[in-house]
């Protein structure tokens, strides 16, 4: 399972969802001191890449937007598998196991 849930005061239904579900990644800001990154990140996920540099987003066109994402991103694995896939992806950035 692939998510990249809206951003905002929501994420942690969608993160929830996936957490219980224990097989997929999630595309989020790296958060990292707020309740939902506790609640379902450090304390479910079994492994994070945090990403190097801040993400841009495209415009539906393909053109780039003019401005970054903003913050600091980070992709979430659930389950084994998904952290493997993560680990092995060649995305720049920090790759940390949580758990098996």
């Amino acid at each position: 399972v692939w998510m990249n849930p809206p951003y905002g005061n929501k994420t942690h239904i969608w993160l929830k969802k996936l957490a219980d579900h224990n097989h997929g990644t999630a595309l989020i800001f790296a958060r990292t001191e707020t309740k939902m990154f506790f609640d379902f990140v450090w304390n479910r996920a079994t492994a994070v890449l945090f990403i190097e540099g801040r993400l841009f987003f495209h415009h539906v066109t393909g053109a780039q937007a003019d401005h970054n994402s903003g913050a600091p991103s980070v992709l979430v694995a659930y389950g084994v598998e998904d952290a493997y896939r993560l680990q092995h992806s060649g995305i720049k950035g920090q790759f940390i196991r949580l758990r098996d």
